[in-house]
């Protein structure tokens, strides 16, 4: 069969699985997270989780019963889970969303300033606790970055690269991530190329380490440093800013403005050049 035929059809099958599996989850679990939002005063999101499940169930359903697959084709073989893989993953997003706030800082355009209250207007998770607001943000990017792996550098990735190739793979799964944060608060073209560049760069992460779970713990670094230690907007989304918030400055060309650091000109290039060092570094080892 051609393989270029099969594409959409797996993609279709993988779909229609994620919708009927998140569905149930959300069936089962509306009750539980409606119980605990009413326990402790607050609305608990309950999508992050959901849309696992619902991801992970239907990745299982499209390797095992329609393309008769190995868990292997998304990173995810043998060792993938290894801790050593999953901290050089992690400190990869955190380096890089570091150089960034660092870059910002330097030209006067992120500066840290006290805020009065717990909270911001539309922003989750009112903490007056720095620990529990981040450790309550872990328990939500968690799982939302995990989901968005399994899809983007997971499944998508696995299926295009088959059919395609590599560059066809890294390609594709990055426009996509990048074309679905277009639904965030605040998004344009310029915070869609910028998203666009994070996926290229979480796609050569899973091709060094060998290991999605390595891109998954970067991308949470990435996202998890944004909310709970610059206490800034991730991807447009305002989180609670206990004590302190990283105050950025000037055109939201260069700061990205009230999408946070990860969409200005800044970012861009530290990605960029994060990019073109991973692409050379890869060139020389395939070259020896």
């Amino acid at each position: 069969m051609n393989t270029a035929l099969r594409v959409p059809w797996r993609l279709l099958s993988f779909g229609v699985a994620w919708i009927l599996l998140q569905g149930i989850a959300e069936s089962v679990l509306g009750p539980v997270f409606g119980l605990l939002s009413r326990r402790v005063g607050e609305t608990v999101p309950m999508y992050p989780f959901t849309m696992l499940i619902g991801v992970a169930a239907a990745c299982s359903v499209a390797l095992r019963l329609a393309d008769d697959l190995p868990w292997s084709v998304m990173a995810l073989g043998e060792g993938a889970w290894q801790g050593k893989r999953m901290a050089r993953g992690a400190l990869l997003g955190t380096t890089a969303i570091l150089g960034t706030a660092a870059v910002l800082w330097a030209v006067g355009a992120l500066r840290m300033e006290a805020t009065p209250t717990a909270s911001i207007d539309g922003a989750m998770f009112v903490q007056d606790s720095w620990g529990g607001t981040a450790l309550r943000l872990l328990m939500l990017l968690g799982p939302a970055a995990l989901w968005e792996e399994l899809v983007f550098r997971g499944y998508l990735y696995a299926v295009a690269e088959e059919a395609a190739g590599r560059w066809v793979a890294r390609l594709s799964s990055s426009v996509a991530f990048g074309a679905v944060h277009l639904m965030n608060p605040g998004a344009n073209v310029r915070t869609t190329l910028v998203v666009t560049l994070a996926g290229l760069c979480l796609c050569l992460v899973r091709e060094r380490t060998g290991s999605l779970p390595a891109a998954w713990t970067a991308h949470l670094a990435w996202n998890w440093v944004m909310a709970a230690v610059l206490h800034v907007p991730v991807s447009g989304l305002p989180f609670a800013t206990p004590g302190y918030r990283a105050a950025l400055r000037g055109s939201d060309w260069i700061s990205g403005g009230a999408w946070g650091p990860e969409g200005g000109l800044v970012a861009m290039l530290v990605l960029g050049g994060s990019l073109a060092v991973g692409l050379r570094r890869r060139s020389a080892l395939t070259q020896t």
